[in-house]
């Protein structure tokens, strides 16, 4: 695991790493010894086995983990108390103040602000100068989007997003300055608070608020879990629809995908295995020896789960670098058990809209770089794309103009209803480009 990390690819790195064997102790950057898991069945009996904790402070001794010292990628475990370094009771009476908002009825309400927002922004990147999917589309979505349903002021969002993402992608989290991007980034969560405190509203932040009035949450708990639900938005939803687009870009037969709802729901399921937004689990800290595929993993290991290797394993996914849409077999990318991700019913939907619409609006959409050119942030919990420049080609209302009279008399025939449906679909009356 070495070399540039902003190229490195984690499923081609994991995939040497499975062959050799699926549990094994490597060296991560940064001389880190842990147990990696690569493996899809091993890796989902790691996945929920409750020996193997989120919390390093359970550790006989906590400052062995990560060897006493801090580490790249290590925010999620060792910042505050929150849903992602939480087990047991503690997890679960933080999970249940969620739970209502964060379920799949609930994400529903949000389809038409989903839509709106996509619409805004794909208006933006149409007129931009250089348009690029990551700046101009995916991020501010994921961002308008978590922002909307956490509470958070709209003028506020754009720097707490970019403090989250300082902090994130830190490469030396004992660095003075991150040290200072913290306390920034923590004051500026207390001040949004107090400001939801005063006016509340229907969103995450006003139940938090409330449990926090009830002593159900402690206020340092308040602040954690808001940023943990904040960052835990936005950076593996960019992920996940950058990583997506390119993927359909690459695919006449998963841009027709789009087309239809039934199909776009499946075509998600398989970006999110595919790409595995997280390509590696939030860290594990073994509490006593565990077993893992006739390997034990010794009481005190850190330990790392590949998503992205047990989503791409072919003893359960035949040809898994291929998307199939009558694929049968879960993927592990928002994990398993108690710390099943409680955002995946609105990361689901968020993803299915985003790309729907932006092949809907774009159906000739190609990179504008070559692929191999396109570089990472981050290398294990975190690898989102830097810049994803594109070239957005004919609008589909272009598209349906450009099919010449015949075509738009027939548009015109079957009303507004049909013409809108094709608007959408972007690809009902042109050829999907290759």
């Amino acid at each position: 695991m070495t070399g540039d990390p902003s190229s490195w690819d984690a499923s081609m790195a994991f995939r040497e790493l499975r062959e050799q064997a699926p549990v094994q102790q490597v060296v991560l950057p940064g001389d880190l010894l842990a147990w990696l898991i690569t493996g899809a069945a091993p890796a989902r009996q790691a996945l929920a086995d409750p020996r193997l904790a989120h919390d390093m402070r359970r550790l006989p001794d906590p400052r062995q983990g990560f060897g006493g010292h801090r580490y790249p990628d290590d925010l999620f475990s060792a910042e505050g108390r929150h849903l992602l370094n939480s087990d047991g009771t503690d997890h679960h009476r933080l999970r249940t103040i969620l739970a209502p908002l964060l379920s799949r009825t609930a994400a529903q309400r949000w389809k038409p602000f989903i839509a709106r927002t996509c619409d805004e922004l794909l208006d933006d990147l149409a007129a931009a100068a250089r348009p690029d999917l990551v700046s101009d589309y995916a991020r501010p979505l994921a961002v308008r989007v978590t922002g909307a349903i956490l509470g958070i002021p709209a003028g506020a969002q754009q720097e707490l997003s970019r403090l989250t993402l300082e902090m994130i992608r830190a490469v030396d989290p004992e660095h003075p300055t991150v040290r200072g991007r913290r306390t920034e980034l923590f004051g500026l969560w207390a001040r949004i608070v107090g400001h939801k405190r005063r006016r509340p509203g229907d969103d995450l932040l006003t139940r938090l608020t409330l449990a926090r009035g009830q002593g159900r949450l402690s206020t340092a708990e308040l602040l954690s879990v808001a940023w943990g639900l904040f960052s835990g938005g936005i950076s593996p939803t960019t992920t996940l629809i950058a990583s997506g687009a390119i993927a359909i870009m690459r695919s006449p037969e998963l841009r027709r995908a789009l087309r239809d709802e039934a199909t776009a729901a499946r075509l998600t399921e398989e970006l999110l295995r595919l790409t595995s937004p997280f390509p590696a689990s939030v860290w594990r800290f073994a509490l006593d020896d565990v077993t893992l595929d006739d390997t034990v993993i010794p009481r005190g290991a850190v330990v790392l789960v590949a998503l992205a290797a047990a989503n791409r394993d072919p003893a359960v996914f035949p040809e898994p670098g291929t998307a199939r849409l009558n694929r049968k077999g879960g993927h592990v990318s928002f994990g398993l058990g108690p710390h099943y991700c409680p955002g995946a019913p609105l990361a689901r939907l968020l993803a299915t809209a985003a790309l729907t619409a932006l092949f809907g609006r774009f159906p000739e959409l190609r990179l504008d770089t070559a692929e191999t050119a396109l570089r990472r942030q981050g290398v294990l919990i975190e690898s989102g794309y830097e810049r994803v420049p594109v070239s957005t080609g004919p609008t589909a209302a272009d598209a349906v103009t450009r099919t010449g009279p015949t075509a738009a008399k027939a548009a015109t025939r079957t009303g507004p209803t049909a013409a809108m449906a094709a608007t959408r679909t972007g690809g009902i009356v042109t050829k999907a480009a290759p």
